[in-house]
C-alpha cells in the first residue's frame, strides 16, 4: 500500500510538471506560477473552470486544479457532464460505493453526454479519492426537448426548484453565439436561432439554480462547464449572483481564450 501511495504521488507530480512545461497561468499583469495559480483559484467562492469539451489541456487543468484545491478546503464540484436524475449515482460514487464503470453506466454517460469518457475520468477519480461532493449541472435530456415550445414549464417540478422569477434574457450581443450554433446545425433562420437562444437562456437559469443549491453548504464550489456559458450573453456568474442575497466572489477561468474573450475571464491558462 505504501508503495502504491508513493507511486501515485510521483505520477501526480509528473502531471504537474507536464502542465508546467506546456503552459502557464496568466492574468492581465502577466504570468502566474503554479502556486500563484492555485492561490488565485482558492480565493473564489465559486470557481468556473470553462472548457472545450474535447480539450485535453482543459481537462488536465481541471483535474490538477481540483486536486490542489481539495487538499486545502472542502470543495463541491458541479459538472455540466451530468444531468439532475443522476444525483443519487454521483453521491454513491463520491462515497466510494460504486466504481468508475458503474458511474459511467448508471449516469448513462454515453447517451446523455457522449464526449470522451477517458478524458474526464481522472477528474471523477480525484473527486472519489478526495471525497469531493459531485453534483449535476444539467436538466434531463427529456425536459430539454420541450423547452423551445413550453419554456420553463417544460422543466419538471423538481427542475424548477430554485429558479429566479421570469422574465429571462440571454443578455448582450446574442449574435456572438450564432457561429457556435451554426457550427452544430449549419445555416439557420432567424426564427430557429431565436428558439436556440431561448433554450440556452433557460438552460443557464437552471444551471445557476444548481450552483446556488451547492452554495447552501459551507464549501467552495467548482463548476465544470463549457466556456460558451461563461463568455456569451449574461453568463453564469451574473445569473448566479442575481438569485443570491449578497455579493459573491466568483472567478472565470478559460484555457487559451481569444483576445476579446479575456475581458470575461479573471485569469486564464495558456498552453504552448
Amino acid at each position: 500500500m505504501r508503495h502504491f501511495v508513493r507511486w501515485f504521488l510521483f505520477l501526480t507530480l509528473l502531471c504537474h510538471a507536464a502542465l508546467a512545461l506546456n503552459g502557464q497561468g496568466e492574468d492581465e499583469r502577466g504570468p502566474l506560477s503554479w502556486s500563484q495559480w492555485v492561490d488565485r483559484c482558492a480565493q473564489a467562492r465559486v470557481l468556473y473552470l470553462g472548457e472545450e469539451h474535447d480539450g485535453v489541456v482543459d481537462h488536465e487543468l481541471q483535474r490538477d486544479t481540483l486536486q490542489a484545491l481539495s487538499r486545502r478546503r472542502a470543495v463541491t464540484v458541479v459538472a455540466e457532464m451530468f444531468q439532475l436524475p443522476s444525483q443519487p449515482v454521483l453521491i454513491d460514487y463520491s462515497q466510494g460505493r460504486i466504481d468508475d464503470e458503474e458511474l459511467r453506466s448508471l449516469s448513462e454517460w454515453d447517451k446523455r453526454w457522449g464526449h470522451a469518457w477517458e478524458q474526464y475520468l481522472p477528474i471523477w477519480q480525484v473527486c472519489q479519492q478526495q471525497t469531493v461532493e459531485l453534483r449535476p449541472l444539467r436538466n434531463s435530456t427529456e425536459s430539454g426537448k420541450t423547452l423551445s415550445k413550453l419554456g420553463v414549464q417544460g422543466l419538471t417540478a423538481e427542475e424548477r426548484v430554485g429558479l429566479t422569477p421570469e422574465p429571462y434574457e440571454f443578455g448582450p450581443h446574442p449574435e456572438s453565439l450564432r457561429k457556435v450554433f451554426e457550427a452544430h446545425a449549419g445555416p439557420v433562420s432567424l426564427e430557429a436561432f431565436e428558439r436556440f437562444l431561448k433554450v440556452q437562456t433557460i438552460w443557464e437559469e437552471f444551471m445557476a439554480a444548481q450552483i446556488r443549491a451547492a452554495l447552501s453548504q459551507d464549501r467552495m464550489v467548482v463548476v465544470l462547464v463549457g466556456k460558451g456559458h461563461l463568455l456569451h450573453g449574461f453568463g453564469l456568474p451574473q445569473r448566479v449572483q442575481r438569485g443570491w442575497p449578497h455579493p459573491l466572489q466568483q472567478a472565470v477561468v478559460v484555457v487559451n481564450p481569444q483576445a476579446e474573450e479575456r475581458s470575461r475571464c479573471n485569469f486564464w491558462w495558456t498552453s504552448r
